[in-house]
C-alpha cells in the first residue's frame, strides 16, 4: 500500500488531485475529489489524443493546452512535481471549453465558407470574363460581318452586367459587415416602386416561361417614407430567386399590402413571395442566411450565384426594422414573408376637376377592370367599360347616335377580338384628335412607347393601379393637356454644347469621349484634377456648360479639384454644372460629392443614357 502522508494536505481540497509514478505512470494517491474520475483506469479510459497528450505532459513534455474529457467533465490538468512523482491538478473548465469549442467551430465553418465561395467566386468570375475575352475575339476575326460583330457585342454587355452584379453582392456584404450601409428614406410614392420593381421581375418571369401573378391587398397609404433603392433590392433579390428555382411551367405569386399600424401614420409594408420551384431541405434553411453558403444540389450548381443574396437581404430588412420569415420544403416550393415598418407620407391633394368625367376603358381582364372601374367612381368619374372590341364598337355607335362624348378612353395592352396597335388608330378618328388615349401597362413603356405612340397613345398609367397616381396622371391630360409632343428620344441631343471631362484613365476617357460625343457635344479633356482646374481657370467665362469630373486621380482629385473650383473669383465658378462620374457608387460617396460642391453623382459602369439626361437637364438649365 502507497504511503499517502506526503499528500495528506490535498485531502480537504476541492479540486480533483492524483499523483502518478514516473515512467509507469501508475497512480500513487488520489484525493476523494478525485474519485469519480476513477483514477486507476484513467489514463487507458481516454480517447487515444487525449492519452498520448496527458502522458507527454506527466513525462515533462511541454506542447499545446491538454483538456480531458473525464468524469462528464472537460478538465485542463495543472503538473506540479512533488518528491519524484509528478501531482496533476484537475481544474473543470467545461463551459470554457465549450464556447471556445462553439467559437472555434463557427470560426472554421466560416473560413471553410470563404474557401468554398472564393473557389466559387473565381469559377463564376471567370466564367463572364471567359465569354467576354471569347467573344472579342470572334468579334475581332469578323471585320466584315457587321451582324457578327454586333451579336458578340450584345452578348458581351449580357455577361459583363452579370459581372458587374457578382463584384456589386461581394461589395454590398462587405459594407453591411462594416457597419457601413445606411438607410436613406425619403417620400416614395408606391405605385412607382411597384411599377419598377414589377417591370424588372415580370419580364423575367416570361423568358423562364413561369406563370407570374401580383395578388394587392389594402393599400392604407399610397406614399410612404422609405429607401426605394434597398426596398427594391430586396423584394428584387427575393422575386429573381423564385424565378431561378422555379422550372418552366412553374408559377410565382407576388402578395403586397400596405396596412395601418396603430394611430397615426405608421404603417406595415407586408410582401409575400411565394414559388412552387426547388424548394430547400430543412438542413439548409438553418444555413440559408448565412454568407457564402449555398445549397448542395445538382440543380442549384446549375444557377449562377454567390451564396450572398439572402445574407444581403435579411441585413437590410433588420436596417429597416422589419422582419423576414422563411417557408420551405424540397421539390415543392419556397414562402418569403417580409414585415416592414414605415411611416406615410402625407398624399397630395385630388384634383377636382375629373368629376364628372366620362371614361371610356378598353379592357378584357375582369379583375383588372373592375378595380379600374372602382377607382375612377371614387374619384367621380363616369365610366363606360368595354370587354371586347364589340362592346368597343357599340359604344362608339352610341357616340354616333346620342353625341357622347369621352374625355379619356384608358386601353389595356389587350383587348378580345382585336389587335389593340390596329384598333387606337381607328378610335383615334371616331373620337377625335383631342382626345386623350392612355394606355394601363404594367410592361417598361421605354420598350413599347414606339409602338403605341404611333397607333396614337398620348401615354402610359403603370400598374399595378392607385388612385392618386390615376388622379395625378388624368389631371395631367384634362382637356387635352399633354397632348401633341413628339416621343422621347433615346438619347439626349446636346449639340451646342461644351463640356470639360477630368478622367486619369485612358480607355474610359476614351469610352466617355465616344459615347458622349455621339450627342453632338463638345469635350475637351483634362488626365487630371489639377489640369482641369487650369483648363477651367484659363477658359472664358460660360466657355464650358458642364465638367464631368472622376473623384480618384492623381495630382489633385476630383473632390479637391471641385472645391478649388467653386472657390475661383469669375462668375461662372459657382454656377457651372459638376457630375461626378466615378466607380465609387456608395450613399456616403454620393455624400462626400454632393458636400465637395458637385450637382450629381453617376456611379461606372455609366449609363450613358442617365449621363446624357443628367447633363441636359444641368446644362440647359442654366441657359436662359
Amino acid at each position: 500500500m502507497p504511503d499517502n502522508r506526503p499528500f495528506s494536505q490535498w485531502d480537504a481540497s476541492s479540486l480533483p488531485v492524483i499523483a502518478f509514478a514516473p515512467t509507469s505512470h501508475a497512480v500513487l494517491y488520489h484525493n476523494p475529489a478525485a474519485a469519480h474520475l476513477e483514477p486507476g483506469g484513467l489514463i487507458a479510459g481516454l480517447p487515444s489524443e487525449e492519452r498520448a497528450a496527458l502522458l507527454s505532459a506527466l513525462d515533462g513534455q511541454s506542447g499545446d493546452p491538454v483538456f480531458l474529457h473525464a468524469g462528464g467533465e472537460v478538465y485542463s490538468p495543472l503538473m506540479l512535481p512533488a518528491g519524484g512523482c509528478t501531482l496533476c491538478l484537475f481544474q473543470a473548465v467545461t463551459g470554457y471549453y465549450n464556447r471556445t469549442r462553439d467559437a472555434l467551430d463557427q470560426a472554421l465553418m466560416a473560413s471553410e465558407a470563404k474557401t468554398t465561395f472564393l473557389s466559387e467566386m473565381s469559377h463564376d468570375i471567370r466564367t463572364p470574363m471567359g465569354a467576354i475575352a471569347g467573344l472579342t475575339d470572334i468579334a475581332l476575326s469578323q471585320p466584315g460581318s457587321p451582324t457578327k460583330v454586333t451579336e458578340c457585342l450584345k452578348k458581351i454587355k449580357v455577361a459583363s452586367e452579370h459581372m458587374m452584379s457578382l463584384l456589386n453582392e461581394v461589395l454590398d456584404m462587405s459594407r453591411i459587415e462594416s457597419g457601413r450601409v445606411q438607410i436613406q428614406p425619403e417620400p416614395t410614392n408606391l405605385s412607382d416602386l411597384l411599377h419598377e420593381i414589377l417591370i424588372v421581375a415580370r419580364p423575367q418571369a416570361d423568358s423562364g416561361g413561369l406563370r407570374f401573378v401580383l395578388e394587392m391587398g389594402r393599400i392604407a397609404r399610397e406614399n410612404l417614407v422609405l429607401d426605394s433603392v434597398r426596398l427594391k433590392q430586396v423584394c428584387l433579390n427575393l422575386l429573381s430567386n423564385a424565378i431561378k428555382y422555379t422550372p418552366r411551367g412553374g408559377r410565382v405569386d407576388m402578395a403586397f399590402a400596405v396596412l395601418p399600424a396603430g394611430d397615426g401614420d405608421s404603417v406595415t409594408m407586408h410582401v409575400q413571395v411565394k414559388d412552387n420551384g426547388i424548394g430547400m431541405s430543412r438542413e439548409f434553411l438553418m444555413k440559408l442566411f448565412t454568407p457564402f453558403e449555398r445549397e448542395e444540389k445538382s440543380s442549384v450548381h446549375k444557377i449562377q450565384g454567390t451564396g450572398l443574396g439572402m445574407t444581403i437581404t435579411k441585413n437590410l430588412i433588420e436596417l429597416m426594422g422589419g422582419q423576414i420569415q422563411v417557408e420551405s420544403e424540397t421539390d415543392k416550393g419556397s414562402c418569403f414573408t417580409l414585415d416592414l415598418p414605415f411611416t406615410a407620407a402625407p398624399d397630395p391633394d385630388i384634383d377636382g376637376s375629373l368629376e364628372g368625367c366620362k371614361v371610356l376603358l378598353l379592357d378584357s381582364d375582369a379583375r383588372q377592370g373592375d378595380l379600374t372601374l372602382s377607382l375612377l367612381k371614387e374619384l367621380g368619374m363616369e365610366c363606360d367599360w368595354a370587354r371586347s372590341a364589340m362592346d368597343a364598337a357599340a359604344y362608339l355607335n352610341d357616340c354616333d347616335l346620342f353625341g357622347t362624348r369621352y374625355q379619356f378612353l384608358l386601353a389595356a395592352e389587350k383587348l378580345e377580338g382585336a389587335e389593340m396597335a390596329l384598333l387606337l388608330p381607328e378610335l383615334r378618328n371616331r373620337l377625335g384628335q383631342d382626345l386623350p388615349i392612355l394606355l394601363l401597362t404594367d410592361s417598361d413603356w421605354s420598350q413599347i412607347e414606339y409602338v403605341f405612340t404611333r397607333s396614337g397613345v398620348d401615354g402610359h398609367i403603370p400598374l399595378p393601379l392607385f388612385k392618386s397616381k390615376l388622379a395625378s396622371l388624368l389631371s395631367s391630360y384634362a382637356g387635352g393637356a399633354g397632348r401633341g409632343a413628339p416621343p422621347a428620344e433615346v438619347r439626349c441631343n446636346l449639340s451646342g454644347l461644351r463640356l470639360l471631362l477630368a478622367e486619369d484613365n485612358d480607355l474610359n476617357r476614351e469610352i466617355a469621349v465616344e459615347l458622349i460625343g455621339e450627342s453632338g457635344a463638345l469635350i475637351d479633356c483634362a488626365e487630371d484634377g489639377r489640369q482641369a482646374v487650369d483648363m477651367f481657370q484659363n477658359s472664358s467665362p460660360g466657355y464650358y456648360d458642364a465638367i464631368l469630373m472622376d473623384v480618384q486621380m492623381p495630382v489633385l482629385g476630383g473632390l479637391d479639384a471641385t472645391r478649388e473650383l467653386r472657390a475661383l473669383a469669375r462668375p461662372d465658378a459657382k454656377s457651372v454644372p459638376i457630375i461626378a462620374m466615378t466607380a465609387n457608387a456608395f450613399v456616403e460617396d454620393v455624400k462626400k460629392s454632393l458636400e465637395a460642391g458637385m450637382d450629381a453623382h453617376i456611379s461606372k459602369p455609366l449609363d450613358i443614357d442617365k449621363v446624357l439626361s443628367t447633363i441636359d437637364s444641368l446644362a440647359r438649365g442654366r441657359r436662359p
